[in-house]
């Protein structure tokens, strides 16, 4: 692994688990196994670390959904299962990316338009075909359909990767049970 992406890696982990107000770089530069004037000539500032740590993570936060052509329930489970992988594979960046947006304006305004040009039309796109196919309810205003659909999607990732990774998930069963709840309400004969 090269120096940048040694430090990019170190920085991703500390400012997860302290937040970037609590890392220092030298602590970064120490988990690095580099000294911190190392990390000052591939890095300026922590600022601009933090940016080079949070771009990837942001843009895997809002990568598009998957295309609508297959129908809503293997849809849903691909778009469960891609973003599952990508939280997995780097549980401290959906860590840091939350911790950002939960308490940072700046995180906030660099992530919102992206969010909304990659993810959020793409997602709105498709819930409007699967209504016109009348694969889901034509009678909601389709935004709100897609809200919930995102609700449930995050929900699920953040109790599965975050809250509780260690309970036994039965991810295909979980993932049948939230199509269910979607599709059917939670209550009964409603």
């Amino acid at each position: 692994m090269n120096t940048e992406l040694k430090i990019v890696a170190a920085a991703e982990r500390l400012f997860a688990e302290r937040g970037y107000a609590g890392t220092r770089t030298a602590e970064i530069a120490r988990a690095a196994k580099l000294t911190e004037r190392t990390l000052f000539k591939h890095f300026p500032d922590k600022e601009t670390l933090l940016g080079r740590v949070l771009a990837p993570a942001l843009a895997a936060a809002a990568t598009p959904p998957p295309a609508s052509g297959a129908p809503f329930a293997v849809w849903f489970e691909t778009l469960l299962r891609q973003r599952l992988a990508a939280a997995q594979a780097r549980p401290h960046a959906l860590r840091l990316v939350l911790v950002e947006l939960l308490t940072s304006a700046g995180a906030r305004r660099r992530f919102a338009p992206l969010w909304k040009r990659e993810l959020w039309g793409a997602l709105v796109t498709a819930v409007a075909r699967f209504q016109a196919r009348g694969e889901l309810r034509a009678d909601l205003e389709t935004e709100a359909l897609a809200r919930m659909v995102l609700s449930l999607a995050l929900g699920y990732l953040l109790s599965r990767t975050l809250v509780a990774p260690g309970l036994a998930w039965d991810d295909a069963r979980e993932i049948a049970r939230l199509l269910e709840v979607l599709r059917r309400g939670a209550v009964p004969g409603a």
